[in-house]
């Protein structure tokens, strides 16, 4: 009796366990429709080539006008830079550049502008700063053109 009883409670357990996995895929399935809805309707991706077209054709260098995100979750967001000569990058909506990625720490770096100059800091962040590809420790130049990574986020100063 007490196999029965065990060999029942196995069965269940087995049967519990391939209803999570059926309905986990139900969920992959839903979120992946969705998203490839919202893509092919328009979503973000009309504006990636707006953004990296004129950068294609131009050098680097000049004066930057604005400041842009050409890769991540709020790819085609930009902020003029005007008159501003400090802006913050980060998660919080406290920053004056939101990017809105969960890998970037909230107040994740910082842009500061030295006469015609611009610099970006890391701020602490968890996930680090790249300029270029490069990990940065201490304050780096950055020219129109120049990547600047930020969680999984690319920003890039714009003339």
């Amino acid at each position: 009796m007490d196999t029965m009883i065990l060999f029942g409670l196995r069965v269940a357990l087995l049967v519990l366990l391939w209803l999570f996995i059926l309905f986990a895929l139900n969920v992959q399935r839903k979120d992946t429709k969705n998203a490839t809805a919202s893509s092919s309707a328009g979503g973000n991706a009309a504006l990636v080539p707006a953004v990296v077209a004129p950068l294609a054709a131009s050098k680097r260098g000049g004066k930057p006008r604005l400041i842009t995100i050409v890769d991540g979750p709020l790819t085609g967001s930009r902020m003029e830079l005007g008159q501003l000569t400090e802006i913050t990058v980060g998660r919080s909506p406290d920053c004056d550049f939101v990017v809105g990625d969960d890998f970037a720490s909230a107040r994740h770096a910082k842009l500061i502008k030295r006469g015609n100059e611009w610099f970006v800091e890391d701020l602490d962040s968890r996930n680090g700063t790249f300029v270029s590809g490069m990990r940065i420790d201490q304050p780096e130049k950055v020219s129109v053109g120049t990547d600047v990574k930020v969680g999984r986020t690319t920003v890039r100063l714009v003339p």
